[in-house]
């Protein structure tokens, strides 16, 4: 997959894969389990899942590393007035059971994403006596995600059932894709007719789909589960593991507000070469003390050297220059990020900077090679999000629209 990625200049969007059919074993006896609470249950479980990591890995294809690879929310709108004899393991919005669990190759972020899989529920023995252990209910009915089949009686055209699962998941996702796909061909066609961009539609695409993605309150509750104090430098690792990038919201690429801009960017690198992109800065954000975010997602298609352990042919990673705006990161590892073909980082910061008109954030992109040697530059896509809450008094989008061209200025530079 990862070859033909590259061969054919396409997108491939992988399901991490489900382990459904490995009960969980909560290690204690159904009456204690059932005398926890709500909130005890799940915790228990999320312990069990996290012990149980190494049986519950990434299924092939899932670690390709030019890919998209999607795991399950255990999460869906289906309307559920009862579930009888059957168990909801979790009560919040959690990764679902069943979704396997990264990293990818080379420790690398994976499952890139995760997206509603629908809610696993599971059935217990009966005997009041046994451990409490819990196997997924395979049938076709709610809760879960409702898709069309094939029905039994002729000219039917109407039949659906309800089913669960990361393939659930990677095929939301592509409809997202295609969504932005749409969304990039008309950014082009408006704002730049004359740029030939076939040759970067996917490294875009693959930037966009996981832009919008933030780990959340999610990683809140698996924190809450998670953390002792001697784990506190692993915690990210291992949310990364189950949670990936995080949720992504389509909305914020594919719209902005007054208080968001979205930028895109794109260009093609060469080994000890780098771009530069200048962002400019609003400067009604100086001396304000309002809690901003910078997002940005550099995405890429490498080249394989596959007789090599190394693999990967083409590392590219970007640098913001000047952190001082938001300086606090959020989610993911710092070092993971750089380990596969996406690199995603969420900064956040406070504290009131001097801005004056003319300021403007770099961020630096830059390319070297990894496995082997580089036989040809290699195209990247960039996007890049500056935003404060909701309702804040800042014309974000309009200052940096009126400060920006419409084609973003790429300057070549020597090293790395």
């Amino acid at each position: 997959l990862d070859w033909l990625s590259v061969k054919y200049r396409v997108l491939i969007v992988i399901s991490a894969g489900n382990h459904g059919r490995r009960d969980i074993d909560a290690g204690i006896s159904k009456e204690k389990f059932n005398a926890l609470s709500n909130d005890e249950k799940e915790a228990l479980v999320v312990k069990v899942l996290y012990g149980d990591a190494r049986h519950r890995k990434l299924l092939a294809p899932a670690e390709s590393i030019n890919g998209i690879t999607v795991g399950a929310l255990h999460h869906d709108h289906a309307a559920v007035s009862h579930i009888n004899n059957a168990v909801n393991l979790f009560e919040n919005i959690l990764p679902s059971p069943v979704s396997a669990f990264g990293s990818g190759y080379r420790r690398a972020i994976k499952p890139d994403l995760l997206f509603n899989g629908g809610r696993v529920l599971y059935t217990e023995p009966l005997d009041a006596s046994t451990d409490a252990r819990f196997e997924a209910r395979r049938l076709r009915i709610a809760p879960g995600n409702k898709v069309a089949t094939p029905s039994t009686a002729a000219g039917d055209l109407n039949k659906v059932v309800y089913c669960c699962g990361t393939s659930n998941a990677t095929a939301l996702i592509s409809r997202m894709a295609a969504a932005c796909h749409d969304s990039l061909v008309e950014i082009f066609k408006e704002q730049a007719p004359n740029i030939e961009f076939s040759s970067y539609v996917t490294p875009l695409l693959k930037a966009m789909i996981v832009h919008g993605c933030s780990w959340g309150e999610i990683s809140v509750r698996l924190q809450d589960i998670l953390q002792t104090q001697d784990n506190g430098r692993h915690i990210r690792h291992w949310i990364g593991q189950w949670l990936g990038y995080g949720v992504p919201d389509s909305s914020r690429v594919l719209g902005c507000t007054e208080q968001r801009a979205t930028l895109l960017g794109f260009g093609q690198l060469n080994d000890e070469k780098a771009h530069l992109f200048n962002l400019p800065l609003p400067p009604s954000l100086g001396a304000r003390l309002d809690r901003r975010r910078l997002t940005v997602t550099l995405s890429w298609l490498s080249p394989l050297a596959a007789s090599t352990q190394r693999y990967r042919t083409a590392s590219l990673w970007f640098e913001v220059e000047d952190g001082t705006l938001a300086p606090d990161r959020q989610n993911a590892e710092c070092r993971a990020v750089r380990r596969g073909t996406i690199q995603h980082e969420v900064f956040e910061g406070e504290k009131a900077v001097p801005l004056t008109d003319g300021n403007s954030l770099t961020i630096k992109v830059n390319c070297r090679k990894d496995a082997a040697r580089m036989q040809e530059p290699v195209a990247y896509g960039l996007a890049v999000s500056l935003e404060v809450a909701e309702g804040v008094d800042i014309a974000i989008y309009d200052e940096i629209r009126t400060r920006i061209s419409s084609a973003v200025e790429i300057q070549p530079r020597e090293g790395r």
